[in-house]
């Protein structure tokens, strides 16, 4: 081939958790247990001694809309 581009595209996708437990949580405590779920809509993720459990829940990932394209690589035609 003579010509050679290059495409990529970069979104922003939301992944939303949620979190319960039986005392109060500090932030990094809270994306720990929310990090220990599995990328699947519904998965539940239980751990924590008893008096301290906790549950956290992956609610789904909301795909981003506003993709900013990036041209690349050899020199393109004008249109």
């Amino acid at each position: 081939m003579k010509y050679k581009y290059t495409y990529s595209e970069q979104t922003v996708d939301v992944r939303e958790y949620e979190v319960e437990s039986e005392v109060m949580l500090t932030e990094e405590e809270v994306q720990k247990i929310a990090m220990g779920c599995t990328l699947k809509d519904g998965y539940t993720y239980e751990g924590g001694e008893k008096g301290n459990r906790y549950k956290g829940k992956f609610v789904g990932t909301e795909i981003g809309d506003d993709a900013q394209p990036e041209y690349g690589g050899d020199e393109y035609k004008e249109e």
